[in-house]
């Protein structure tokens, strides 16, 4: 009984400290991520809008080709690797870190820009240490009221006072969507009598659509030229078939569910390639961190809200109620990229246009 409770106890403590490793990974993942996206693809396109507007495309197709043949390279490896699988897939993890951060250093080193970018900073961070003594008494008269705004909400003032503030809050909002293949809408499928072969297809199918939707978003650029256009399309796309999805929901059909969620991402990417674009645009250089630690966390935000939900509505019966609310989430989007984004850009051309 003894080597048993030790057994359990060691088998308890092995995967809190999975967790909480994992937990970690993703904060530095996600730290990663802000950095590329929102800072060294904007360094590296030099002010062009259209390489810029490519290097977002390529980057996109990228990650969504490796979370297509990623699962499935664990799940060939783990009917051939006879109980190797997780083995062989951490050795894949490790390589393929060690493979990344390489190329992060060569990327660095072979682009001036992001050079220039850290000596600029570095050149301005001496130039405020060399102030003048006088003005030293002063600065300490401002450490109460700078350390009152230190950190999150200084960030936050930062991110409030955006120009596309209203675009960042609807892919948040669009986050709290679990209408997509998830864990919740997949034991929903599941509960409705869908098997999990077909469900796995259809996941894969929905990366496939989402890969679409990338290039989608450059046939639209050249066609529109205006990125907030192309965000109202696909976020109208995307709420326009998650309105049929919503009809299954609601007639406990499986195969309206799937007829809508599987295209509706083609808008889900449209939409997040485009707002991600506008905060490039706009968001100083010195403000991208803060602005894309702001939105990378409200995003995380509003992820966990379905999962909160499903643990209160526990029951497979009551799944439709988190449904209907991520529904309603992306209706809020919509409305929020409609009044919040497009129509004030529209009317301040059409005030130019008149002046003019």
């Amino acid at each position: 009984d003894r080597d048993e409770s030790n057994r359990q106890s060691t088998i308890l403590l092995g995967f809190v400290s999975i967790c909480l490793l994992s937990g970690f990974a993703q904060v530095l993942q996600s730290s990663y991520e802000v950095s590329i996206e929102r800072d060294w693809i904007v360094a590296m396109s030099e002010n062009d809008g259209q390489l810029l507007e490519s290097n977002n495309v390529l980057l996109n197709q990228i990650h969504l080709i490796c979370i297509i043949c990623g699962p499935s390279i664990a799940v060939l490896l783990h009917s051939h690797s006879d109980g190797w699988s997780l083995v062989c897939v951490s050795l894949i993890k490790i390589i393929s870190l060690i493979l990344m951060n390489a190329l992060i250093k060569r990327t660095y080193s072979m682009i001036p820009s992001l050079q220039n970018e850290n000596e600029q900073q570095s050149s301005t961070s001496v130039d405020e240490n060399c102030l003048d003594d006088n003005s030293a008494s002063s600065n300490m008269n401002n450490a109460s009221s700078i350390s009152s705004t230190w950190g999150c909400v200084e960030d936050i003032r930062v991110y409030i006072f955006q120009k596309e503030l209203w675009a960042g809050v609807a892919l948040a909002f669009l986050y709290c969507n679990v209408m997509t293949f998830g864990g919740l809408l997949m034991a929903y499928l599941n509960s409705c009598g869908l098997t999990w072969e077909v469900i796995g297809l259809c996941q894969g199918a929905s990366n496939f659509a989402g890969l679409l939707g990338t290039c989608i978003f450059a046939l639209l650029q050249r066609f529109l030229n205006d990125v907030r256009a192309t965000a109202l399309c696909g976020i109208c796309w995307q709420f326009m078939l998650l309105s049929v999805s919503m009809f299954g929901v609601l007639m406990k059909n499986p195969w309206f569910i799937i007829v809508g969620v599987i295209p509706s991402r083609i808008g889900l990417w449209i939409y997040a390639i485009a707002s991600t674009q506008l905060f490039q645009q706009t968001v100083p250089e010195k403000e991208r961190g803060k602005v894309g630690g702001v939105q990378t966390s409200l995003n995380s935000l509003f992820q966990t809200i379905p999962l909160i939900l499903g643990m209160i509505y526990s029951d497979v019966d009551d799944y439709w109620k988190v449904l209907v609310t991520s529904y309603l989430s992306n209706g809020t989007a919509v409305l929020m990229v409609l009044f919040g984004v497009y129509l004030p850009c529209r009317k301040s051309n059409l005030s130019y246009s008149t002046v003019d």
